[in-house]
């Protein structure tokens, strides 16, 4: 009798989990015939290329506001998928709506990353300039938590070549339910003090328009959310409002512009042979149709100025 209530009591634990999940992760194993298979973790050599073999190209996870994903390759890039109404979409789209679910509401991505920094990816610092992280001697990328108020994604980087040294790094990524902003921790060991530095930041539009205060960088502007070669279908074009916040002043060396990204500068004065940063990254799409939502710059703008107060409390 107790074995058939504990089983009553674990199977109604996990229905009523189901329920109340605000949060969704998955990360698929391509299948050529289309039934793709979840896995939890993915570890390979830095020089095995399994970009493709991703069905969203690495972790993809969400709340009911927003959509991420990270980049299974040397980019690392975090990519954004922006929604028309509140909910969980993942597990139908997969990133990847087809018309049939944009014409009945579902979101889309909203975003070329291309070689920018996009929204709040991590980047070494080599001349000058945002560099991708290679080559390593072994690279994972894991769900780490699931929901139901919460998902978690870490990426490892082991053995990466850079500035002269050899560095492992750890990158956890947090989105808790309700929230469109994403924490990011990093962690990076060395087996001497590290010397290099490094960015993170937002990408630039053109004919967009930009914000920047200490600790925080912000841009709002129009893409063609596939790339050129869709430049001349103006039903795809997404316009959005990117976001970065670093509440430590003391790792934040400087903020300074490219052609492409708004970056922020990150590094010590005192060089350790452990560093850690944590800044958080957020968006909107202007697809948003909720009450709240952002449509203009002039809104983006304030809605990152009280978060960043928020943050720096």
């Amino acid at each position: 009798m107790r074995r058939h209530l504990f089983v009553l009591f674990a199977l109604l634990s996990a229905f009523t989990c189901q329920l109340s999940a605000q949060v969704y992760a998955e990360m698929l194993l391509s299948d050529k015939k289309g039934d793709h298979k979840p896995i939890q973790s993915l570890s390979v050599p830095g020089n095995i290329d399994v970009y493709n073999n991703l069905h969203h190209h690495g972790p993809a996870f969400e709340s009911n506001l927003v959509g991420y994903r990270i980049y299974f390759d040397h980019r690392q890039t975090v990519d954004i998928y922006g929604k028309r109404h509140q909910g969980l979409e993942f597990s139908h789209t997969q990133f990847y709506p087809t018309a049939e679910d944009i014409d009945n509401g579902y979101g889309d991505d909203v975003l070329w990353a291309g070689t920018t920094v996009s929204v709040g990816s991590f980047r070494g610092m080599t001349n000058g300039k945002p560099s991708f992280i290679e080559p390593v001697a072994m690279r994972t990328e894991s769900i780490l938590e699931y929901g139901p108020q919460r998902t978690v994604v870490e990426v490892l980087d082991k053995g990466w070549e850079y500035e002269g040294q050899l560095l492992d790094m750890k990158q956890t990524y947090t989105l808790e339910s309700g929230h469109r902003d994403v924490r990011v921790d990093i962690e990076i060991m060395c087996k001497e003090a590290i010397r290099g530095t490094f960015c993170t930041g937002v990408r630039l539009f053109p004919e967009g328009m930009e914000k920047q205060s200490e600790g925080s960088v912000a841009t709002w502007g129009s893409n063609w959310a596939y790339g050129p070669k869709d430049t001349t279908d103006i039903k795809k074009k997404a316009t959005v409002g990117l976001a970065v916040c670093v509440p430590n002043q003391k790792v934040v060396r400087s903020i300074e512009k490219d052609n492409e990204n708004m970056l922020i500068i990150l590094g010590t004065k005192h060089p350790k042979k452990t560093l850690r940063f944590t800044y958080y990254l957020a968006f909107c799409s202007a697809k948003e149709e909720w009450e709240g939502s952002f449509h203009t710059p002039e809104a983006w703008f304030a809605w990152v100025d009280a978060w960043k107060k928020e943050l720096e409390k």
